[in-house]
């Protein structure tokens, strides 16, 4: 069962990076991009919870399991976006209510080890009430989310999965030094706001 799941998720990456490819050169629409790409995550979704559903198939209690598992799930509140060469903020999605000034000490941390050329590992910190940040850093952005308890190592893949989907199909207008402009660009992240900002 595992196995074919695994093959299936591998035939679904697969199309999502020919679809990134096509978006980059400019095969598909912002709205093809991300019609389809929302369809190939429900996908990867689905193959995820067979997995969990057959982990918990053991479990005496799996109803009661998940809706723990639920109730205390990291949840996507908004994003906010960073370019990191210019320094400035590219967008801001869902409801992402944090002072810029809470963000800088760790964009200027991934700054100096960006200049250093070394490796910057996704960071994860406590806010109050409940509230934590997920810095991502990419190539060209930084992606921060601001979840609503702390997000699992499997969410915090998601998100970074979704910020390198964001690099590839973007590379071209976001490797500029000046200031991106957002209405030309595809957004994986989309999927988050669509599923009321939860990720899963």
């Amino acid at each position: 069962m595992t196995n074919n799941v695994d093959q299936y998720k591998t035939r679904v990456m697969d199309k999502i990076d020919r679809l990134l490819t096509e978006f980059a050169e400019g095969k598909v629409s912002r709205e093809q991009f991300h019609a389809i790409y929302e369809h190939y995550n429900n996908q990867l979704n689905l193959a995820e919870s067979l997995n969990v559903a057959t982990d918990e198939a053991g479990d005496g209690t799996p109803g009661a399991t998940i809706a723990i598992r639920h109730a205390h799930m990291g949840k996507a509140l908004g994003m906010m976006i960073y370019h990191n060469k210019s320094g400035t903020f590219v967008d801001t999605l869902g409801d992402f209510d944090v002072e810029t000034a809470a963000l800088a000490p760790t964009l200027n941390d991934f700054s100096l080890l960006m200049d250093a050329g070394e490796f910057i590992d996704r960071r994860v910190l406590k806010q109050r009430d409940e509230r934590w940040l997920l810095f991502a850093p990419g190539k060209f952005t930084t992606a921060i989310v601001l979840f609503h308890h702390e997000p699992s190592p499997q969410q915090m893949r998601e998100v970074e999965r979704l910020h390198h989907d964001f690099e590839q199909a973007n590379a071209s207008a976001l490797s500029t030094t000046g200031r991106v402009n957002n209405g030309r660009l595809a957004y994986p992240f989309v999927i988050i706001l669509q599923k009321k900002l939860k990720l899963k």
